[in-house]
């Protein structure tokens, strides 16, 4: 990719970015500075946390003996090299997004059916490390600086600090899951899809395979009239609850 590639591709991300932030201050009928850095945070939260799926997927792939991804240039956290357009859009409209999926060779793995799998629940784990990462780095957060959630929030200090946590709860926590359980569906070409058609005999699986060709569309579809929010939001928010008791509140 060269410099003046990233360049246009910079500037789509800020358009984006611009637009939404935006739109935002035209549904205001006061700006709030606040919502507005929240917002902010988690927009980066959720790129790092496409990025680091992807860049999973690569490394785990680069561990089982395909140096595809290494090649080019996408065992990366620059976000430029994984950026899809669609992908950033679609999460900030419906807060589930995507990245530019990093290329795989399956033939160059010992065990085929075995390593597709391992390399696809790559990225989903990875999220899920993020969000008990971020999570237990809240709680310390909090320790340190001597607020819980019922701390009083008319204190300047408590406020900013509350921000922060909320940020970092709906971006660092909350996006996390969601996208592990979003990419665990099974539907091509998502990864909980691979994971499938790796069970499935050799002939069940290439008909599923060829859903391959239709799934972007049947995926967008879905997530514009919200009939995979059962099974997206409702795990990821049980999840969180236990994340939320067993490292927020204890």
């Amino acid at each position: 990719m060269t410099v003046s590639d990233n360049k246009k591709l910079i500037n789509i991300i800020i358009l984006i970015i611009a637009l939404y932030l935006a739109n935002t201050f035209l549904a205001m009928k006061k700006i709030d500075l606040g919502f507005v850095f929240t917002q902010g945070v988690i927009i980066a939260f959720g790129i790092l946390a496409i990025v680091v799926h992807e860049v999973s997927h690569g490394y785990m792939a680069y561990a089982l003996g395909d140096n595809t991804a290494r090649d080019a240039g996408r065992l990366s956290l620059n976000p430029i090299k994984h950026f899809d357009p669609l992908g950033v859009l679609a999460m900030i409209v419906a807060h589930i997004g995507w990245a530019k999926p990093v290329p795989v060779d399956y033939t160059a793995f010992k065990k085929p059916r075995r390593d597709i799998i391992l390399v696809a629940l790559a990225g989903p784990l990875s999220n899920l490390a993020l969000a008990v990462i971020f999570a237990t780095i809240i709680k310390y957060f909090m320790r340190f600086a001597g607020i819980n959630l019922f701390s009083n929030l008319e204190d300047p200090g408590v406020y900013a600090a509350m921000l922060i946590i909320k940020a970092m709860i709906i971006g660092g926590v909350q996006i996390n899951l969601i996208l592990m359980c979003f990419n665990l569906l099974p539907l091509p070409p998502l990864d909980g899809s691979k994971v499938i058609m790796c069970l499935l005999p050799e002939k069940q699986a290439r008909q599923f395979a060829k859903l391959e060709t239709y799934g972007l569309f049947i995926i967008l579809a879905l997530v514009y009239f919200r009939k995979l929010d059962p099974f997206v939001f409702g795990p990821a928010e049980f999840i969180y609850k236990h994340l939320q008791y067993y490292i927020l509140i204890r």
